[in-house]
């Protein structure tokens, strides 16, 4: 739009309608970042132009799957930006699945230019991101996305390994197998370690030494003491609250004198999921 128009609009009003003003080579830019299939997010605004009258802005993406950054440009014509909001309109993501960045950008391909984030946070198909929105928010603020996670049952012998997937971050919340002794003569004794894909950095270890051909419950959870309850054969262990764990760290067993027919088995986990991508 002509500066001209602008400035004859400014004229009559008396102050700008809006704190955005959209150039005619403006337009929104929406990055998603999630983490579940079927997700469809719709970005609607609204655009007050020079003659007066109030465009609707109405677009649609399709989110990547594994967490990584999908991009796309929504045109918009020249005018003041009143408002607008980004939600889910398909699937049922979590909060902590699928988070939302909205900004202004000069020009419409992959260079164009950032010019001002409008909005950023999770959205889901009951909580929309409205735009503009004074305080963006961060992937990893909130509550994040309750992941109760079925892990891979090792092969006899071997240890229990499950690692965080690329773009998220975890917290471990709790974290449950069974240890199936074989009749060789040795005493187990079990640990949970966490690494960063190489390195250990957390040994949490239940203390009990555990016979030939016997089959314990372990569990482990977030400020859980440590119990051997004698007949009822599961043995609890402590975890450090907030703890988190980043793209490729994994939690592991470690199991002292592990012999080969010994078999990890209902290996089940609850973690708190945040995306990293941003």
């Amino acid at each position: 739009m002509p500066a001209s128009d602008a400035t004859t609009l400014l004229q009559t009003r008396f102050a700008a309608p809006a704190l955005q003003y959209l150039r005619a080579d403006d337009n929104l830019r929406v990055t998603t970042y999630n983490a579940l299939a079927s997700v469809i997010v719709t970005v609607r605004a609204r655009v007050l132009t020079a003659d007066g009258t109030i465009e609707d802005v109405n677009d649609t993406q399709t989110p990547n799957t594994d967490r990584t950054a999908k991009t796309s440009i929504t045109r918009t014509s020249a005018g003041w930006l009143l408002g607008g909001q980004v939600f889910v309109s398909s699937a049922a993501p979590l909060i902590g699945q699928t988070y939302v960045v909205v900004e202004i950008v000069r020009g419409e391909s992959t260079a164009a230019i950032a010019l001002q984030v409008l909005a950023s946070g999770y959205v889901t198909s009951k909580q929309p991101l409205p735009f503009p929105m004074p305080m963006p928010e961060s992937s990893l603020d909130g509550p994040g996305a309750l992941r109760s996670i079925a892990g891979t049952t090792p092969a006899a012998g071997a240890e229990i390994s499950e690692t965080v997937p690329t773009g998220a971050r975890w917290e471990l919340l709790a974290f449950a197998a069974l240890l199936t002794t074989a009749v060789a003569a040795a005493n187990r004794i079990v640990q949970l370690t966490l690494d960063d894909g190489a390195a250990v950095y957390g040994r949490f270890s239940n203390q009990q030494n555990q016979a030939a051909s016997l089959a314990w419950n372990y569990s482990w959870g977030e400020g859980l003491p440590l119990l051997n309850s004698g007949g009822l054969l599961v043995v609890h262990g402590t975890l450090p609250v907030n703890n988190g764990l980043g793209s490729g760290h994994r939690i592991r067993t470690s199991t002292t004198a592990i012999q080969a027919a010994d078999q990890w088995s209902a290996v089940q986990y609850l973690v708190r999921e945040f995306l990293e991508g941003a």
